[in-house]
């Protein structure tokens, strides 16, 4: 994990290698951008268990609500794998997602970073 701070937003974020994420794995995650007092953290989307990406396991609802709940908003960053990218359902969460300021999809780091240098405009 790498602290890194665009625009007036500090962003705890994960590395792409490494095991799957998972609800718990999440918990850890946002708690440690609680202490490291970031704002946003910024997970691969590779890095999530596939469970995240089928909306009818609830993995996703709850994840989400988890970084609402501990303040902390999340990014996804890379391609949502398939079968979900062709998912009118998920196309619809990203899409709400993306238009709001908690949680997003984004394609690249650095789309995240221009977002939040934009909001510090």
């Amino acid at each position: 994990m790498t602290l890194v701070r665009w625009g007036a937003t500090t962003v705890l974020v994960i590395e792409p290698a490494g095991e799957p994420i998972d609800g718990r794995g999440i918990r850890d995650v946002l708690a440690e951008a609680f202490l490291a007092e970031a704002e946003v953290v910024a997970v691969p989307a590779a890095r999530l268990e596939p469970a995240f990406f089928d909306l009818r396991s609830g993995v996703a609802g709850d994840l989400l609500q988890v970084s609402a709940t501990y303040r902390r908003r999340l990014a996804v960053i890379g391609a949502v794998p398939e079968p979900a990218a062709s998912s009118s359902a998920f196309a619809a969460l990203v899409r709400e997602s993306n238009a709001g300021a908690q949680h997003w999809f984004l394609p690249s780091l650095e789309a995240l970073a221009a977002r939040l240098e934009a909001e510090a405009d």
